[in-house]
């Protein structure tokens, strides 16, 4: 039976809707290796050496060799399929990748904000913005938002210089105008070499913590018992010098009864000493 024609309306407008859900639910939920997250970018984590980039991402990517990524750092090249997926570069003296730079505008952070997105449509997810840029960092412009992701995610305009799409007050460096239309250009993804890197969290995270080494109990030598009658042993009372006492009297009333007995035996028994007559 043919549908009549307010049918047909009813029909061509559920369908249109299915369509655009689907389409914002696409938007909104990035493919997992396209997510622009804190630790980096997909499979590819921050504090990576460049070989480790190659067998994170797998044989669909391609990491070319070392290059000038900006005009402060040297890195690598990340594409699939002949387009450039990102950019890798190393800040310091290692060969650790610190800071991902991504132009590509199939990565998006998880709430689908990512390169070419405008101004506008970051403030309706993360809240207003604020542009700034710094002569002293190339010139290079950037937008942060007030509840904007992870501080090592940030939002890079196509603005350097003179070029910047903020609109600033003479002499200022920040502002919170900018251009209608205005939109991100890049986002970056930066960590510190050997602090906060993923690759860092992880390895420590990994690596079990030694054991703690006991430490063996010194060996505790008996104190010398005292000869004086200080100390004690367990097994006899303490000496308290009554024995010593007793002893000593015996011997003075021995010497005392030897001495009487001499008086009487010379006194009593013994004949008289013979005198001289004169």
């Amino acid at each position: 039976m043919p549908l009549s024609r307010p049918q047909l309306k009813i029909a061509a407008a559920l369908a249109a809707l299915f369509m655009l859900l689907l389409s914002s639910s696409a938007h909104a939920q990035p493919v997992d290796d396209h997510t622009i997250t804190a630790e980096g970018i997909g499979n590819a984590v921050l504090g990576l050496s460049p070989a480790e980039l190659i067998e994170a991402l797998g044989p669909d990517y391609q990491v070319g060799d070392e290059v000038r990524i900006t005009i402060d750092f040297d890195g690598r090249v990340v594409s699939r399929n002949g387009t450039v997926q990102f950019r890798a570069a190393m800040t310091d003296d290692t060969e650790t990748l610190t800071l991902f730079m991504v132009s590509n505008p199939e990565y998006t952070t998880a709430e689908g904000i990512g390169p070419t997105s405008t101004i506008a449509e970051a403030e309706a997810v993360y809240g207003p913005a604020m542009l700034a840029w710094n002569p002293d960092n190339g010139g290079r412009e950037f937008v942060s938002f007030a509840n904007g992701p992870d501080g090592r995610i940030a939002f890079r305009t196509p603005g350097i210089g003179g070029t910047n799409v903020g609109i600033y007050a003479s002499g200022e460096f920040s502002t919170s105008a900018y251009e209608d239309g205005a939109a991100i250009a890049a986002v970056w993804v930066i960590c510190v070499s050997g602090t906060d890197c993923a690759a860092d969290v992880a390895t420590a995270e990994s690596t079990p913590t030694p054991e703690p080494t006991a430490t063996p109990e010194p060996e505790i030598t008996p104190e010398p018992t005292d000869d004086t009658g200080s100390g004690t042993d367990s097994g006899d009372l303490p000496r308290t010098g009554a024995t010593e006492l007793v002893l000593t009297s015996i011997v003075s009333v021995l010497f005392a009864v030897g001495g009487v007995l001499v008086l009487i035996e010379r006194r009593f028994l013994s004949a008289p000493w013979p005198t001289s007559s004169s």
